[in-house]
Formats: C-alpha cells, sequence, structure tokens
C-alpha cells in the first residue's frame, strides 16, 4: 500500500486538504470543532455516568477518565463513519480516471487524525491543570497509536469495500458502532468487568488502546509487552487481509458502483 500510495502522494495530499476545507468551510468556529465534540462529550460523561450513575473511575478525575476513552473512540468512529461511504460518494471519480481507490478512504482518516492531535494537545493541558505529570513515559504512546491507526485503515479500507458490492454495510455500520461503543471502555474500566467477559472485550483492538492511554497518561504505567505484542500481531493480519481484500475487490469498482 505504501508503495502505491507513494507514487500518488501529491493526490492523497490534495484529497487530504479537499476534505478538510469541506469540513470547516463556512463555520464560525472553523478548527476549534475539533475541541468542542470531545469537550462536549466528556461533559455529558461527567454528568450522566459520573454523577448520576456514579460509574467507579478508580480515583481518576471524571473529566480526565472520561476525555481518555473519548479521543480514541472519536477518533474511530469519525473515520469509520467517513470511510465506508467514501467510495460509493467519489463514484464519479472512480467511473472516470485511474487512481490508487485507498486514496478515498485514507484522506478521510488523515483529517480525522488532526483533528484528534488538536484534541490531544487540550487534553495534555487538562492532564497538566489536574496535577498529573507529562513525562518520557508518554513516548510510550507512539506504538499503542500506530496500533489504533493500523487498525482504523484496516476497518476504513475492509468496510469500504465491502460498501460498495453491499450497501446494507452502510446501513448496518451505526448500529454496529453502538454496539462497539458499549464493548469498549470508554465510561468504564476492565477491571468491573467479569474475568469470562474480559477475553472478548480484548477481541477489540480499541479496549488495548484505550486502557492503555489511560494507564500511561494518567497512572503512568506502562502497557504490558507481551499484550502489545499480541495486539499488534493481530491488527497486522487483520489489515493483510483488509487490504488484499481492498485490492481484490477494487478491479470491478467501476463496473459495480
Amino acid at each position: 500500500m505504501f508503495d502505491r500510495v507513494y507514487k500518488y502522494k501529491d493526490l492523497l495530499a490534495v484529497f487530504a486538504w479537499r476534505e478538510f476545507i469541506i469540513r470547516y468551510k463556512q463555520t464560525f468556529f472553523g478548527v476549534s470543532w475539533a475541541l468542542f465534540q470531545p469537550l462536549s462529550m466528556m461533559l455529558l460523561f461527567v454528568l450522566v455516568f459520573g454523577y448520576i450513575l456514579k460509574v467507579d473511575s478508580k480515583g481518576i478525575p471524571y473529566p480526565l477518565f472520561f476525555l481518555s476513552g473519548l479521543l480514541p473512540w472519536t477518533l474511530f468512529s469519525n473515520s469509520t463513519n467517513y470511510a465506508i461511504p467514501s467510495l460509493t460518494n467519489h463514484y464519479s471519480l472512480i467511473t472516470k480516471i485511474y487512481f490508487p481507490r485507498e486514496i478515498i478512504p485514507l484522506s478521510g482518516i488523515i483529517v480525522f487524525l488532526v483533528d484528534f492531535m488538536i484534541s490531544f494537545l487540550l487534553y495534555i493541558l487538562i492532564v497538566v491543570i489536574y496535577g498529573y505529570e507529562v513525562t518520557k513515559i508518554y513516548f510510550c504512546l507512539i506504538p499503542i497509536f500506530f496500533i489504533m491507526i493500523v487498525f482504523i485503515i484496516s476497518v476504513g479500507l475492509c468496510l469500504s469495500s465491502l460498501n460498495v458490492y453491499y450497501r446494507d454495510v452502510k446501513l448496518a455500520s451505526s448500529f454496529i458502532l453502538q454496539i462497539l461503543f458499549f464493548a469498549t471502555p470508554v465510561f468504564y474500566t476492565v477491571n468491573d468487568i467479569d474475568t469470562k467477559l474480559k477475553f472478548i472485550i480484548y477481541l477489540n483492538p480499541l479496549t488495548f488502546v484505550i486502557e492503555s492511554f489511560r494507564n500511561v497518561t494518567i497512572n503512568g504505567v506502562l502497557p504490558n509487552l507481551f499484550t502489545t505484542i499480541i495486539v499488534f500481531i493481530l491488527v497486522l493480519l487483520f489489515f493483510i487481509f483488509s487490504y488484499k481484500l481492498f485490492v481484490r475487490m477494487e478491479k470491478a469498482f467501476a463496473d459495480v458502483i
């Protein structure tokens, strides 16, 4: 994929910039919306799960606890929602000219990745405000972010290609994301789950990402090396499967779409 996309890197940059402009064109707050979405959701979670349902945050301040789960989840859900119909939404381009089709879902993922980095800077500021230190252990977030990005790209490529052939994918995506949201420790921790269910929860790579993100930035705890390697291997295998599926189905995109 790198070889194919690199030859069209300028086109990828143009697509990403176009999506960025479209996203924030004629908006009053502009890029600030990248901060409003996670902050507004955080406030809602603090009210509902913090003060009404009184979820156990393990001593972590509620804003930090919920925001540490919402940032990775928001990146995943926004990227997936964009990627799934991205190919069918650009049918006029796909049927006229050739270029690596993966550029289309990737361009949207890049835009949401920029949003995530802006929100992450705000998150670090809140971490400091609550008296937590930003130390060298934050460098451990690099492999965690890498795993998350590879997983997001894999899901985007897999579902976007399937959606060209089966439009049910788009119709079912909202329902699937809702189920996955509750199967991801955004507003709870895996320690609150029964031991028998933990294995099922950990089949979701986002569980590892969010738990590790929360432990590194707040608790100062390194992610388990063995678990990191296992999750990386599983995500890599999923990426290989997704990309091979995408390339195989890509040949008939122009005819089917």
